[in-house]
């Protein structure tokens, strides 16, 4: 698949609607962050289309630096900070929301500091082998990132739901193959990855609405 604006527009749109489905079924509000996820993820790839139309002189440099902004400050400060605290919430097994809290914490604590990475030094962006290569000035870059995969994929990996289990670990697998495969575009394309993916989560409040029916 050739990645392009289209592919994002495409993608995001696909999402979107995924992630009003979802939403469709929240009944509470300890549900609503991972809901509200798939939304957030197709939200989050129309941006990318934006950031490859201002790239591509399409559209005027300020909108696509301001989308370029918005989508890290989303990839790399909000995830990480919003992630493990809505499998918290959700879980209802003492024994494993235990094992979430650090990682809950580790997820806050990195995404202010990388919120403070991404605001207060420039953010690079270049179109590079059909895909976005993002560019910060965050020191330790392999720690952070292994920092970030286990706030963002640990707590759905020890979840006690099946389909938040597999969300957890399809996600693991792709962050992964990315990085060995294209490191460079790595956010580019595990957040497209991942917004794929999110139908899991769809279809984990569908059997979980399916479960509590009469």
């Amino acid at each position: 698949m050739c990645f392009s604006p289209e592919a994002d527009f495409a993608a995001g749109v696909v999402v979107a609607g995924v992630g009003v489905e979802t939403l469709r079924r929240v009944r509470s509000r300890r549900e609503l962050i991972v809901g509200a996820l798939p939304l957030l993820f197709g939200i989050h790839q129309l941006v990318e289309g934006f950031i490859w139309l201002g790239l591509r002189g399409q559209v005027s440099q300020g909108l696509g630096d301001a989308a370029k902004g918005v989508y890290i400050v989303y990839a790399h400060a909000v995830l990480p900070a919003i992630v493990p605290f809505g499998f918290l919430l959700l879980e209802p097994d003492r024994r494993r929301s235990r094992l979430m809290w650090p990682m809950a914490c580790l997820g806050l604590l990195l995404g202010i500091y990388l919120l403070r990475q991404v605001t207060a030094y420039p953010v690079g962006a270049q179109e590079r082998a059909r895909c976005i290569d993002y560019t910060t000035h965050t020191p330790n870059d392999a720690l952070i990132a292994s920092l970030y995969v286990l706030a963002t994929c640990g707590p759905a990996l020890v979840s006690s739901r099946r389909y938040l289990r597999w969300f957890g670990l399809v996600s693991l697998v792709g962050v992964i193959t990315t990085a060995l495969v294209r490191v460079d575009e790595l956010t580019s394309l595990w957040c497209l990855y991942v917004a794929m993916v999110s139908v899991l989560i769809l279809e984990h409040f569908r059997r979980q609405r399916s479960y509590e029916s009469p």
